[in-house]
């Protein structure tokens, strides 16, 4: 049987070039496609297929033939045959025999080779009218001298298209090109290796911060999974000002990151700041004894008043003392929540309430609790907040210890961005309009709505998303948040668990 014609320095050339490509190949899937179709492309093989290694066995990754028109894995139909086990006692399978030997296998004709069992290729002949001939089996063996495939030509054909056997001299070179698509196929498989684990240690860490409180049990991985959601809807868009916007795989996998992240400071903030469920907080209960005390006080007063003078006077006037200290114990748990808003008015009536002398020297409120009581909104008071919007600037010393590489330069300043506001009052830098990145506002929407409809905070009961919504379009309104990328959530419905890359 013939052989394909040689041309070693036509083919040194060719092999030099292709290992600039491989090597320059940044994709899994066109990686695999480009082996094997430049093992094709040198050797003149008219079909073939690549495997590699996996817990079962060789797995079929590529399978292209030019004359039956077959293009299967990789970018095209998908390859649904069963793996070829990996074992001693299938020694018979050709493709078997060589990832076990990492050995070549050159066959000028497999229906009078007599080593191997062809019937695999002989039932695929007669199914489809094909006729499988010369067959040239190269193990891709890695630097560490680990099969991690296999790369199977089928039918080399010479300058006139007749099937012709793989040369002798062609062993060689496929091999080395074999070796070089193992080292680049190794490199990227340690780089994905890499990735997998810095992307496990950031949702490890990012899960056990959550896990610290139950006020946030779920927050950090509700906020990645919209924010994945959210920008595949945004990168659909066809019409509208955010049209031009488009999320690659790489923009979506750093703003995934970036929102596993962005809460990761809160791992210094203490428990006590981070879970304070009211205004008082822990100081409820003294508070509380107070009343209590104030109560007792007032009826001994009333015992004794009574057992010296038993005027109705005397009496009608400590009961009005005990009626207005019960309206003192439901405003102070009143205002403890922190649903309710405490203006100009009802602090001047905390402070009254202060200054209420219940025992000599003593009396109903600290200064402390005074002014956690007349926060207007929430439960922080102003050192606390600090102590909260701190995180922000741990968050920053935490991550720059990490050495995120160039495919995930951008996720520090996405992370550290997403509590600034376009009018400048956010924090920790105050950033204004343009300064803040688009995916650091976009994070703040969703991390704005995810707080406002937790269903998980035992402090408060969760707001619909309509409400939600709602405050949401009130902060743009007043400039502080992104309209459009308000607008795109809204319409994106992610929130309800639509959206994403569905129009």
């Amino acid at each position: 049987m013939k052989e394909t014609p040689f041309r070693a320095e036509e083919h040194l050339e060719e092999l030099l070039n292709i290992g600039i490509a491989l090597s320059a190949e940044k994709d899994h899937t066109k990686l695999l496609e480009r082996i094997l179709t430049e093992a094709r492309k040198i050797t003149g093989a008219d079909a073939g297929t690549l495997y590699l290694c996996g817990d079962e066995g060789l797995l079929f990754k590529i399978i292209q033939n030019d004359t039956m028109g077959v293009y299967q894995g990789g970018q095209g139909e998908p390859v649904d045959l069963p793996p070829v086990p990996l074992n001693p006692d299938n020694i018979h399978n050709v493709s078997s025999w060589v990832a076990l030997n990492k050995k070549s296998v050159n066959i000028p004709d497999v229906y009078t080779a007599e080593d191997f069992d062809f019937s695999g290729p002989k039932k695929y002949d007669a199914l489809t009218n094909y006729r499988t001939k010369s067959m040239l089996v190269v193990p891709l063996e890695n630097y560490e001298g680990e099969v991690i495939g296999v790369l199977q030509l089928i039918n080399a054909k010479n300058d006139q298209g007749e099937i012709v056997s793989f040369a002798t001299e062609m062993e060689k070179i496929i091999f080395s090109l074999a070796s070089q698509a193992a080292v680049s196929l190794t490199n990227m498989q340690y780089i994905e290796e890499i990735d997998n684990l810095l992307h496990s240690f950031v949702q490890v860490m990012a899960t056990a911060i959550d896990a610290r409180t139950p006020y946030n049990v779920n927050h950090t991985r509700s906020i990645a999974e919209l924010a994945e959601k959210l920008a595949l809807y945004i990168d659909g868009l066809e019409n509208g000002p955010l049209a031009a916007e488009r999320f690659p795989e790489n923009r979506i996998v750093q703003l995934v990151m970036a929102a596993w992240l962005h809460d990761i400071g809160k791992v210094a903030i203490p428990l006590s700041v981070m879970d304070k469920p009211s205004r008082l907080g822990k100081r409820r209960e003294i508070v509380d004894m107070k009343l209590e005390l104030a109560a007792v006080q007032l009826k001994y007063e009333l015992s004794q008043a009574k057992a010296q003078d038993d005027d109705p006077a005397v009496e009608a006037d400590f009961e009005q003392k005990l009626a207005y200290l019960d309206h003192v114990a439901e405003l102070i748990a009143k205002v403890d929540l922190p649903s309710t808003f405490v203006d100009k008015e009802l602090a001047e009536e905390l402070n009254k309430i202060a200054r209420w002398e219940y025992l000599p020297g003593q009396y109903l409120l600290t200064d402390e609790e005074l002014k956690d009581l007349c926060i207007p909104r929430g439960t922080l008071n102003d050192e606390e907040r600090k102590i909260m919007e701190n995180h922000v600037a741990v968050a920053q010393r935490m991550l720059d210890k990490i050495p995120f590489n160039s495919r995930l330069k951008d996720v520090p300043a996405w992370a550290l961005s997403h509590h600034e506001l376009l009018d400048g009052t956010g924090y920790p830098l105050g950033l204004r309009g343009e300064e803040i990145p688009l995916e650091a506002r976009l994070l703040t929407i969703l991390d704005v709505y995810d707080a406002l409809t937790a269903t998980d905070r035992p402090y408060k009961k969760p707001m619909s998303p309509q409400a939600a919504l709602n405050i949401l379009d009130k902060m743009a309104e007043e400039g502080k948040l992104d309209s459009l990328l308000l607008d795109a959530f809204k319409k994106s419905r992610v929130w309800a668990g639509e959206g994403g890359n569905d129009h």
